[in-house]
């Protein structure tokens, strides 16, 4: 028996309650692009406000960590980027801060970057980071 045919009357069930709550006829009037804009939301972020606001404890905002990690993170492609409207940008402790990854606390909207010694260590780690978003924090 196929997965489709087994799920069929809790799929129907789920159906009718989806539709009582939400009428076809008014969905019906969107196309699929707009449908989905309207559900997830616009992927469209004023990251300059990002920037403008961040906080950096530990850093100042004229430290070469900071001013690396905002050409790495404005070079990040669209759906990659750490989507957050506020961030705080944290200094990672460590004596080797190239052996380290950057840690993310999403619940503190806290991004803890070690301190590296170059652009491309930082680009490497943080894309590594969050390509591997299991073990990066809360990502």
């Amino acid at each position: 028996m196929k997965l489709t045919k087994s799920m069929q009357s809790q799929f129907a069930d789920f159906e009718k309650g989806f539709h009582k709550g939400c009428p076809t006829q008014a969905w019906r009037m969107f196309l699929p692009e707009e449908l989905m804009t309207l559900l997830q939301g616009d992927d469209y972020y004023e990251w300059d406000k990002l920037r403008e606001n961040a906080k950096y404890p530990g850093y100042k905002h004229t430290d070469d960590i900071i001013q690396n990690f905002w050409s790495v993170f404005t070079e990040l492609p669209r759906g990659r980027s750490l989507c957050k409207l506020q961030m705080q940008i944290t200094s990672l402790g460590g004596t080797d801060a190239d052996e380290y990854y950057p840690k993310a606390q999403t619940c503190y909207v806290t991004l803890c970057l070690p301190n590296y010694s170059s652009i491309d260590i930082l680009q490497e780690k943080l894309l590594h980071a969050i390509t591997h978003c299991d073990v990066f924090g809360d990502f």
